[in-house]
């Protein structure tokens, strides 16, 4: 049986925002002391992207408050076009439905303080698993995706951000 198809660029900038949604702290901690916070770009040289899934740049700026992650994000697609666009997301560690991606949910839970995991669900069936780390410095954030692509073909991809200094 086919799995359900999410495209590659949809499900990596999905999974992104879902990553920011666990990011959120029940205490409130504030934008500038949260580890998610702040300008990250892809570092392609350090990145494993799978063929099929060969963007040209991702930059995202996240933002953190109580309740809410917006995560603003920008970037180049295999095709050449530039796409962009700003998520709120709200963080509960329930499902939530992705507004990118109508029909499918997502589900964020923290492994460890530095470590998110998401699941990405369409019909009941996981269609899509990613964990995000924040390395030990804070200045590394490293993304493992998993999900299949319009083909149906299984993908694997490690997408290594690094935190802007500006």
């Amino acid at each position: 049986m086919r799995k359900p198809y999410v495209p590659g660029y949809l499900l990596f900038f999905c999974a992104a925002v879902t990553l920011f949604a666990g990011a959120v702290s029940p205490a409130g901690i504030s934008q500038e002391k949260h580890a998610f916070s702040g300008s990250w770009t892809a570092n392609i040289a350090k990145s494993r992207r799978h063929p099929n899934h060969l963007f040209k740049s991702a930059a995202m700026r996240v933002e953190v408050s109580a309740d809410v992650v917006s995560l603003t994000y920008t970037g180049v697609n295999m095709s050449g076009v530039e796409e962009s666009g700003t998520t709120k997301v709200y963080a509960d560690g329930k499902e939530h439905e992705i507004a990118e991606a109508p029909g499918f949910v997502a589900v964020s839970r923290w492994l460890s303080p530095r470590i998110l995991e998401t699941t990405a669900k369409k019909d009941g069936k996981v269609v899509g698993h990613s964990t995000y780390e924040i390395s030990e410095d804070g200045k590394t954030l490293t993304a493992r995706i998993k999900g299949s692509d319009a083909s149906g073909t299984e993908f694997e991809q490690t997408i290594v951000f690094d935190r802007d200094s500006k």
